[in-house]
Formats: C-alpha cells, structure tokens, sequence
C-alpha cells in the first residue's frame, strides 16, 4: 500500500511539475509574442505617423508660399525701367524676405527604424505593407530633392552667376539685377505652379498612407493621436482636393503694395 503511494505521489509530482513547465514555458512564448506585436505594431504607427507628419510639413508650406507668391507678383509688375527709381530703393528689402522659403526635411528615424525591420515584416508576410511604405517614402524623397532644388538650388545658381559678373547686367543694385534678368523674373513667376504641385503631393501621400493604414487595420485618428502625444503634431484640417491648378494671380486685383504687405508681412 505505501509502495503504491510513493509511485503515486511521484507521479503527481513529476506530472505537476511538467505542467509547470509547460505553463511557464507557454506563459513565456505567449508574452513574447505579444511584445514583438506590440512592437510591430509600434513602427507601424511610427512609419505611418512619419508619413503623416511630412503631409502636415508640406501642406503648411504650400500655404506659406500663397504669401511669397503674391509678393512675387508685385514685384514682377514693377516696369522694369522703373527698377533703379528712387522709389524702389527698398526692393531689396522684399526679395530677402521672398526668397526666405520654409525647409523641408522629413525624420528619417522611423524610415530607418522600418528599413532594419524588413525581414521581420517579410516573414510575416506583410509584403503589401512593406511595398507601401516603399512608395511612401521614395516619394517623399523625390518630394524633398524637387523641393530643395527649386527653392535653393536654382536661385542661388541664377545670383551667383550675376554677382561672379555684375557688370554684364543692368541695374544698379544686386536686387534690380535680379529683376532685370529674365531667367531670374520666369523663376518667380513659377512659385505660383510649384504651390499646386506641393498640394498635388499632400493628397498624394495620404492617400498612399491611408492604404498602409488598411493593411494594418490603423485608423486614422489613432496616427494623428500618436504624432499629438509623440511630437506635439500639428492639426491639419481635411480637405478633399482633385483639381491643384489654380489660375495666376491677376496683379490688378491686388490691392496697393504698402497696404497688402503691412497687412501680411511675417
């Protein structure tokens, strides 16, 4: 009887401890799983909220450069055998502050973040995911070298090439040089397009991202949600948008100079 006991007794206690085992061992699989999901989960809100983010960037940039381009009107509507006339003397004044065009650069942390990730998303099978973010960011990249080529490189070209020879061009400032040039005068009046273009790019990448949003069953509020507790986001209203060409701004509708800048100067 007692022998019988003791066989049963190891038993229970060999059966008890497997159990045991096998629960911790369990317990720790399942935590596991859960963290690397918590974490996919993570730097998919990060890609999206970084994608989002640059939209925000680019939409108030576009709204930024409504201001340069009807300074840029202004400017292009002064006769230009008026340039050197006392009375525009302060024209230099106001292509300093035209020229001064908002940067644009996107965080680069999430989309590093993800790139070293791609093969746990891969053997996840999140392909169409993975595809997604691609377009997103290559676009972004394509936006910022566009951007920056624009608004820095081609009229530091066009002054640098007047200020290695002054003498070759007309005008009696650096400033009426400028707007006595006809390549620099055709770069100003092509802000107006590049504001449709940065527009055109907005609706562009958010629709690209609220396809990554789809595949990840992310809502839209809860992207905007993590860029508020994680960066202080802006909030950018919705605006559904098909058509981003708007005509030229007519120069005799605008309203005297002194009045429109003293109204609108930053």
């Amino acid at each position: 009887m007692e022998k019988n006991n003791l066989w049963k007794n190891l038993l229970y206690t060999f059966l008890g401890t497997t159990l045991s085992i096998l629960l911790t061992f369990g317990t720790s699989q399942w935590l596991a799983l859960q963290k690397q999901k918590e974490e996919r989960e993570l730097t998919a809100l990060m890609v999206m909220g970084s994608i989002e983010k640059f939209a925000q960037d680019l939409e108030q940039n576009a709204d930024d450069l409504t201001w340069h381009d009807t300074l840029a009107t202004y400017l292009l509507n002064i006769p230009i055998d008026s340039l050197d006339s006392p009375q525009y003397d302060s024209i230099g004044k106001y292509l300093s502050l035209l020229l001064a065009f908002n940067t644009l650069s996107h965080d680069r942390s999430a989309e590093s973040i993800f790139s070293n990730s791609i093969e746990t998303w891969k053997n996840l099978g999140s392909f169409s995911f993975i595809e997604n973010v691609g377009h997103c960011f290559a676009h972004i990249n394509l936006i910022e070298e566009r951007y920056e080529k624009f608004f820095t490189d081609e009229n530091d070209e066009i002054e640098k090439r007047i200020t290695m020879n002054p003498d070759a061009y007309p005008g009696r400032t650096l400033a009426s040089k400028l707007m006595h040039d006809a390549q620099f005068r055709k770069y100003l009046s092509r802000i107006h397009g590049r504001i449709s273009q940065c527009r055109y790019g907005v609706a562009f990448i958010r629709q690209e991202n609220a396809v990554n949003m789809r595949l990840m069953n992310v809502q839209e509020k809860d992207v905007k949600d993590f860029i508020d507790k994680n960066a202080q986001g802006i909030e950018a209203d919705e605006v559904v948008q098909t058509d981003f060409y708007t005509p030229h701004i007519n120069s005799d509708s605008l309203p005297d100079f002194q009045t429109w800048f003293n109204q609108h100067q930053w």
